[in-house]
């Protein structure tokens, strides 16, 4: 009866330690006990020694996975999903860890020209009337699976003209246009910024040159980029880029981007032996200058950067060309209302039909009248060619822009006017006129 009444109790005192899972020290020390009494054997001490391990095993992965499902239903409850809207980026949905995020925005201009021609060989009429929409972009961006992992996706479905070049058995290929228009990609890529001092981007973008093209174009002064973008910089192109920030008290006096490229240009494959390289350096010597072409957000502290850049596409082994390559500088300062925008180009091009040297140079000043809402700008742009033509190879711009902002750029109209001048080299084939533009913009 004495040894019954104590066995009882000592298991009575094991379950109790098991269910509050006591330290594994006295349980062990009262399973000797029950063996040091002979109450059970070395064989059922190793047995139950076994069980009292599973059971504080199990019960602690069901106690963690409680805490664990606990936790998450907490988190959800104080931190939902977010969803929000931000001017310029559009809806915007987040996991509540951050490590999910997209925004969906869109920018759309919808513009009216008209072209005043001076009377010559290639012009038909001496007034274009024109509506366009020259831009319809939709624009993806965010983070995936960490807030370092960074992605873009920009369409732009206005498009361009279907063209189809097609080769016949004789003759030379024959382009056919089509009045239907396919929509672009724009941007496409991924980009890793767990450091400000280097970021890694790989995808379709722009080309790092010229901060007159690298500034969006829902940021420009004017309707549209100079005479001087479609001759000196590359557009967008497939690559990787390595870039970054550093110096000053918040990491911005100094930039660079160093980059390779495909070479062929947006949406094509490499075609040849050659790729592009680009590398471009700034410097804000005053704090981080942002890339935009009006001081619409009227600076109280003055505030300049300083950019040289440049591109060289190698040697691709097609016939009579060359290698190809441009270099240039720009200056850009803000302060009060003020804005100024200056650059200079040289570049060498062997695939083009003028196989020539070119020099050109842009200006921009602007102020707003009306702070923040009322702008009056001048433009002047230049591009010489050394060697084509009889020494009158040239275009020129002068163009004079007023802009009102109601919510920025997000959405603001222009009216811009000037004449136009591209000289071919024959005086024959000149083609000068006075150009209207008015242009609304809507970014969302």
């Amino acid at each position: 009866m004495r040894y019954t009444f104590t066995f009882a109790c000592a298991l009575f005192v094991f379950s109790a330690g098991l269910a509050a899972q006591t330290p594994q020290t006295v349980e062990g020390r009262l399973l000797e006990m029950l063996r040091e009494n002979g109450l059970i054997s070395a064989t059922q001490f190793e047995e139950l020694s076994g069980i009292a391990a599973e059971m504080r095993l199990e019960q602690d992965v069901v106690e963690r996975v409680a805490a664990q499902v606990d936790e998450m239903i907490s988190h959800l409850q104080d931190e939902p999903p977010v969803t929000r809207y931000r001017r310029s980026r559009g809806w915007t949905w987040e996991s509540p860890n951050g490590k999910f995020r997209m925004s969906l925005g869109g920018r759309l201009q919808v513009r009216f020209t008209n072209d005043f021609w001076d009377k010559n060989a290639e012009t038909d009429d001496e007034n274009e009337p024109d509506f366009d929409v020259p831009r319809a972009r939709v624009i993806m961006r965010g983070n995936a699976f960490s807030k370092d992992i960074k992605y873009k996706l920009q369409f732009d479905i206005a498009g361009d003209e279907a063209d189809t070049e097609v080769q016949p058995l004789l003759g030379d290929p024959v382009l056919y246009k089509s009045d239907n228009e396919l929509s672009e990609l724009k941007d496409a890529y991924f980009q890793y910024e767990r450091w400000d001092w280097m970021k890694i981007r790989w995808g379709q973008f722009k080309v790092p040159y010229s901060r007159h093209f690298l500034t969006s174009s829902g940021e420009l002064q004017f309707v549209d980029r100079s005479e001087t973008d479609k001759v000196f910089t590359p557009g967008r192109d497939v690559g990787v880029m390595i870039s970054g920030k550093a110096g000053g008290a918040d990491d911005e006096l100094f930039e660079y981007y160093l980059a390779a490229f495909d070479g062929d240009g947006e949406n094509r494959t490499n075609d040849d032996h050659g790729l592009l390289y680009a590398l471009r350096l700034a410097v804000n010597p005053l704090g981080g200058v942002a890339y935009t072409e009006t001081d619409v957000k009227h600076s109280d502290d003055f505030r300049f950067a300083l950019g040289v850049n440049g591109w060289l596409h190698q040697d691709d082994n097609h016939a009579d060309e060359g290698d190809d390559w441009s270099v240039g500088g720009d200056l850009a300062a803000f302060w009060n209302g003020f804005s100024l925008l200056v650059e200079f180009h040289y570049s060498e091009m062997d695939d083009v039909p003028r196989d020539d040297e070119a020099l050109g140079w842009l200006a921009q000043l602007g102020y707003f009248v009306v702070p923040e809402t009322f702008e009056i700008a001048l433009r002047a742009a230049s591009i010489d060619w050394e060697h084509n033509g009889n020494g009158n190879s040239a275009r020129r711009e002068y163009l004079v822009v007023l802009g009102y902002f109601w919510r920025d750029h997000d959405l603001k109209a222009q009216m811009d006017f000037g004449r136009i001048e591209d000289h071919e080299g024959d005086p024959d084939d000149n083609r000068d006129e006075w150009r209207l533009r008015l242009q609304l913009q809507v970014i969302f």
